[in-house]
């Protein structure tokens, strides 16, 4: 039987999944990329600063990352370190983000896999929100609209909590994460400028002056952002967690994970430490040229791997070619790190920086969730592997971001202005995205001007065809294997590709 799910929602962009499920077993998956974009041949011939700029309009949802990867890539092909400033506020913008995405991804992307939204109506208090919800449920519910409101049909029978009193705590606190959202958004235009896609960040640092007023008011917010993240988010998860730990074992894929340095220490080491594990075995450091991308099963005319900046641009089937080719189902190429399909994301963040062994803050926040639920870090390659990790990486980002705003050097510019345009050289720019391992590589030719620009995202990584040996991507293989409990109700099917938070809009350029 096939289970085709198109659009896949609640994510970012347009994902097609096909699933061909035996015997209540999925046996095989395919994960279409159905948009293409295509920014990176935009850039081309444009001045090289216009890069971080232009690459932000990948993504609503993490532009962020694109100018820190665009502006990491320039420093590192002009040589360019940035001052105490210059550091201490990249990470203060970049980590707000982060945050903010971290709390939009459970609550408003997966939440709803998981909480039955319809207690609402056994709601009893005088909460003002809580209070408008239920009305507004009751009018959805009784309505005689042909298309209400979705989101209480309960789409997935038997799939969601059974404790009402939960049902409701997560309700509220559902409601609270758009306030908090906002106070994050806040925090990141303080020095950003503006949320979304902020013009702060520039290659040499970040352009804002921190005045008085503006640290001030960044910790004030970044401590009400704490409290949110201690007392609600992370609580939230561990109760989903609970009564659902069966989804420690859901989802599980590949057992590879790649990670790449960020949120950098003025010591010149990391927050979170960049590596490669394969099958749970760590070895620190990246090769950047070490990705190959494959188009085998991608739809252009163009086969085999190629290494970032290798091509200028690739030619697409035309339409004749589209429907007479029946093994390319995905505008996504297969990026490979040596050879080997990885996961990108939270959980590759928290198992490769547990497998080091030297982070003891983030080890030890591990092992007290592991006593608390009964798993170990083999466990974090599953869905509620990736919720959990989300959880422990906003803890560290908050607590780290509020430490960097009490060193910031009050009134001192942290920006290093460049002097004249480079010509002919190249650089790289290593980060992690909301969603994982992000490298951007620009080619600058003569006078400054972009000759070439590759972006390698961390859904193409996690939603990739197969490659050149028919192996699938991460995303299809966490779905293959998975038992499906009812054929008539594949809540697993969705809540497998929702743990890995797809971005359509950042997959294919």
């Amino acid at each position: 039987m096939k289970v085709t799910i198109d659009p896949v929602t609640r994510i970012e962009g347009h994902l097609k999944v096909e699933t061909v499920i035996e015997d209540s077993v999925i046996k095989e998956a395919k994960c279409s990329a159905d948009m293409y974009r295509g920014i990176e041949k935009a850039l081309r011939g444009y001045d090289y600063l216009t890069a971080i700029q232009i690459t932000q309009r990948t993504c609503g949802c993490c532009p962020y990352a694109h100018a820190e990867a665009a502006a990491l890539a320039i420093e590192n092909a002009l040589q360019i370190e940035l001052n105490k400033n210059g550091k201490l506020l990249r990470n203060m913008v970049i980590g707000a983000y982060k945050l903010k995405d971290y709390v939009l991804h459970f609550y408003t992307l997966s939440a709803l896999d998981f909480i039955n939204i319809s207690d609402i109506l056994n709601y009893n208090g005088n909460d003002f929100d809580m209070l408008e919800l239920k009305k507004y449920v009751l009018k959805e519910i009784s309505s005689k609209k042909v298309f209400p409101n979705p989101l209480f049909s309960q789409k997935y029978k038997n799939a969601y909590i059974k404790n009402k009193d939960l049902n409701i705590t997560l309700i509220n606190h559902y409601l609270k994460s758009f306030e908090a959202m906002k106070k994050m958004s806040e925090m990141v235009k303080i020095f950003g400028s503006k949320s979304t896609h902020m013009v702060t960040i520039e290659a040499g640092g970040v352009t804002t002056r921190p005045t008085a007023e503006r640290l001030v008011k960044y910790i004030s917010l970044a401590k009400e952002s704490q409290h949110f993240i201690e007392h609600c988010y992370i609580p939230d998860v561990l109760e989903v967690a609970k009564r659902f730990k069966e989804y420690f074992k859901i989802g599980k894929g590949v057992d590879n994970f790649l990670t790449f340095d960020t949120l950098l220490n003025l010591d010149g080491s990391y927050l979170f430490t960049g590596g490669f594990s394969k099958d749970f075995e760590y070895e620190e450091g990246i090769e950047p040229y070490n990705i190959i991308e494959y188009n085998n099963y991608a739809y252009y005319k163009e086969n085999g791997g190629y290494k970032p900046l290798e091509l200028t641009e690739l030619t697409p089937l035309t339409f004749d070619e589209f429907k007479q080719n029946h093994t390319k189902y995905s505008w996504s190429k297969a990026p490979r790190y040596k050879g080997h399909v990885v996961e990108v994301g939270p959980a590759a963040i928290v198992i490769n920086n547990y497998l080091r062994g030297k982070d003891e803050k983030l080890i030890s926040l591990v092992d007290k969730f592991n006593r608390e639920l009964g798993i170990d870090i083999k466990d974090y390659n599953s869905v509620m592997g990736r919720h959990l990790s989300r959880a422990i990486i906003s803890k560290l980002i908050i607590d780290k971001i509020i430490e960097d705003s009490l060193m910031v050097e009050e009134g001192k510019l942290g920006f290093i202005q460049l002097k004249k345009p480079p010509s002919n050289v190249k650089g790289i720019g290593l980060t992690e995205a909301t969603r994982g391992a992000l490298a951007h590589f620009i080619d600058i030719g003569e006078n400054g001007y972009i000759r070439n620009y590759e972006m390698i995202v961390p859904t193409t990584w996690n939603i990739s065809p197969k490659d050149n040996q028919n192996i699938p991507g991460a995303l299809e293989s966490m779905l293959i294997g998975t038992e499906i409990r009812d054929i008539n109700n594949p809540v697993e099917i969705a809540r497998i590709i929702r743990s890995t938070d797809p971005c359509l809009a950042c997959a294919v350029h």
